[in-house]
């Protein structure tokens, strides 16, 4: 490995990383940009396959991305550590050789780099684009803004002391902890909590919360199933009407050999698939099985639990507008999203996923939050947690600051558990990436059935997991081209030279039949034939051609 991997890298540094790549592995990488940000800024894409073994756009391809939300840096980070793997171990370790080899890998490291710039070197947090987005002041009045109002570095949390009216309360089994106030609770010391900032004309008296200054969320602008902002937050005025979001759908449309795709995101420790506005019940059953499968071995590579998105909010809430649903749902590509780093995992709680917590009352709560503590001071001496310190607020006098470091400790992992995190985003795509369709030409037969006319035979087949279209969905939404096969170096005499043999079915799209009865290949090959005139000396060339599954050539010489 040419990289460490015990920083978040700005900008200039990703950068920098890339082009180092591209200059050491020239023969196995290009690198370009697919557009420009919202303040210019190009965002990048380093292409990986060895160029001997073929075209790239001849190749089963593999989309792979990180930040699409500003905060979510430990993405990026993964995507130059699985970069970085692959051409380190090409020619020394058997599975980077064949990925390289049979595969094309699109790494798109930083889809939101004026947002990720932000977060990296302010104490701003912010959802995806440097743009500024909000509702109109009518609709979302003037409150709390987040600000570093002590200036150490970081927006933290405010506590007021409100003996009276206030709804939280120290926890008697950790001073560091805010609990909810019990409605029997009298006389005592209690709190309200905000985040630590200013208030926007304030009156003196009441204030509520200032909508987002950067009110765009990039995994809501996307095209398919978009709803605009009043029914979906961050959506923006339009579908792509950023950038970032547009560069990405165009370069999407643009390479048709996608079969695969993974974006990185943080946190939560889960991996998520489709669908994003309805259940299961609605996906292809061929579609649902397959993902269930990726799913199940995701879960034993990474210890995340698998979850359809639509599922995983416990008010089965449709998100809308998001680059699952372009990806999946319209182009078909089999898709994941991991949520990467888990804190609470880390701290030995079990409850997983989005939902879980909703059903939480305020014990489970303040248990779950004492573990997140003690894993902090066990494992990070402490340093993930701030403690309360007072502080003169200009509006609102006497305050403490303190709580979370909301950007390494619970949104991102602090730098010594990065790595941890990129060889676990790593082995996930590595498995992912070697279930993509690969067309292949096998069982040649040639039978001499007259002067210089030779009877040709061969199976076309599909030896990957996925079905040579990816998805059911992408066949269903006649997105992929067929496969073709086709033989020259001869004059046909019986059909055509080209033979349109539709799709082919993958390894993980087997049903076994019975309950312990074995799978049947049917479906993952087709018999191909000709009837050819060849003149002496002159060979034959069987090619087989599929958008997603790459190109296979077999030349048939004359004995």
């Amino acid at each position: 490995m040419h990289h460490e991997y015990n920083r978040y890298y700005r900008y200039a540094a990703m950068v920098e990383a890339l082009e180092d790549f591209h200059r050491d592995y020239h023969n196995l990488t290009k690198l370009y940009s697919i557009g420009r940000s919202y303040e210019g800024r190009d965002i990048w894409c380093l292409e990986l396959t060895n160029h001997e073994t073929g075209s790239a756009h001849e190749k089963p391809g593999y989309y792979l991305d990180g930040n699409t939300h500003a905060g979510e840096v430990t993405g990026s980070m993964a995507c130059i550590y699985t970069i970085d793997w692959l051409l380190s171990n090409y020619g020394k370790e058997e599975q980077a050789t064949r990925l390289l080899d049979t595969k094309v890998i699109y790494v798109l490291p930083r889809i939101c780099p004026d947002g990720a710039e932000i977060y990296l070197a302010t104490p701003y947090m912010l959802r995806s684009s440097a743009h500024e987005w909000h509702y109109p002041a009518h609709a979302d009045p003037d409150g709390l803004r987040p600000e570093d109002i002590d200036n150490n570095g970081a927006i933290l949390q405010m506590r007021i002391r409100d003996d009276l009216a206030g709804d939280w309360k120290v926890s008697v089994e950790d001073e560091r902890l805010m609990v909810r106030r019990k409605p029997h609770d009298h006389g005592g010391v209690y709190y309200r909590l905000f985040s630590e900032g200013v208030v926007e004309n304030y009156d003196g008296i009441t204030f509520g919360t200032a909508p987002p200054k950067w009110g765009i969320d990039m995994n809501r602008n996307y095209p398919i199933n978009w709803k605009p902002p009043h029914t979906q937050n961050g959506a923006g005025d339009t579908p792509l009407s950023e950038p970032e979001s547009k560069a990405v759908t165009d370069f999407l449309l643009s390479k048709r050999n996608i079969a695969g795709a993974t974006y990185h995101h943080t946190s939560g420790g889960i991996l998520l698939r489709a669908n994003c506005i309805e259940g299961d019940d609605k996906m292809p059953p061929a579609d649902l099985a397959i993902y269930k499968n990726l799913g199940t071995l995701g879960e034993e590579i990474t210890g995340y639990p698998c979850q359809d998105v639509f599922g995983v909010f416990a008010d089965k809430k449709p998100q809308w507008g998001t680059f699952m649903d372009l990806t999946y749902e319209y182009l078909g590509i089999s898709s994941f999203a991991t949520e990467l780093w888990d804190l609470l995992g880390r701290a030995g709680v079990k409850e997983k996923g989005f939902a879980a917590f909703a059903k939480l009352n305020y014990k489970e709560m303040e248990e779950i939050q004492l573990k997140a503590l003690r894993w902090n001071d066990e494992a990070m001496n402490g340093e993930c947690f701030n403690a309360w310190t007072p502080f003169e607020h200009p509006q609102l006098g006497d305050v403490e600051i303190g709580g979370w470091n909301l950007k390494e400790g619970q949104q991102n992992p602090p730098k010594k558990f990065l790595q941890e995190e990129c060889e676990k985003a790593l082995r996930f795509t590595l498995m992912h990436m070697e279930a993509l369709p690969q067309v292949e030409i096998r069982d040649v037969r040639r039978e001499k059935i007259g002067d210089k006319v030779w009877k040709i035979t061969a199976a076309i087949e599909n030896t990957g997991f996925l079905p040579s279209s990816s998805t059911q969905k992408a066949i269903n939404n006649k997105i992929t081209a067929p496969i073709k096969a086709e033989i020259s170096g001869g004059k046909v005499l019986q059909g055509e030279a080209e033979i349109e043999i539709g799709h082919l079915t993958g390894r993980g799209t087997e049903v076994p039949y019975g309950y312990f009865g074995n799978g049947s290949p049917v479906g993952r090959r087709k018999k191909v034939e000709w009837i050819v005139e060849v003149e002496p000396g002159v060979a034959l060339c069987i090619t087989a051609t599929a958008e997603r599954a790459g190109a296979a050539r077999h030349t048939i010489r004359e004995e």
